[in-house]
């Protein structure tokens, strides 16, 4: 039992691939589309939400670069679990509250992450995020250095 644990802890530690935080006040699905004009990638909708916990999804968007061996992702760092109605009687008692929950809480700051995974494109791609408009800022982090990088592993 104590194999199993150690190769999971293993594969969590695999933090080999870049990770871009971005902030911008688009949605997530016109930031996509920006990516994909000013970068020259294909980031589509995946069917399903990456789900936390019970409740918590985050959308995520991918394109798997065949001709490179790359898989880019983009995530939405703030996200809302809406919880049930309750019968307290109180004035709002029936109408169902909603609270925000994050990808990865010690960066709130954060709007989106862009995951890429199998090495670095030869051409720099922080330029060309920053390029899009209504990105007020990206920057490179270190996913080794986060506490919550299992969230990014999936």
């Amino acid at each position: 039992m104590g194999s199993r644990h150690s190769i999971w802890e293993d594969l969590l530690e695999d933090t080999s691939f870049g990770l871009i935080a971005i902030h911008s006040s688009l949605e997530d699905y016109a930031l996509a589309y920006a990516l994909n004009a000013h970068c020259g990638i294909r980031l589509k909708r995946m069917h399903d939400d990456l789900l936390l916990g019970e409740s918590a999804a985050f959308s995520v968007y991918q394109w798997k670069d065949q001709k490179h061996f790359r898989d880019w992702t983009l995530m939405v760092n703030p996200g809302t679990v809406e919880e049930a109605a309750s019968d307290g009687g109180g004035l709002f008692s029936s109408t169902p509250s909603s609270r925000r929950v994050y990808l990865i809480p010690e960066r709130k700051e954060v709007d989106f992450f862009l995951k890429i995974d199998g090495g670095e494109p030869e051409e720099p791609i922080l330029p060309k995020v920053l390029a899009v408009p209504k990105v007020q800022t990206a920057y490179r982090l270190e996913a080794a250095e986060l506490k919550s990088k299992h969230n990014l592993i999936f």
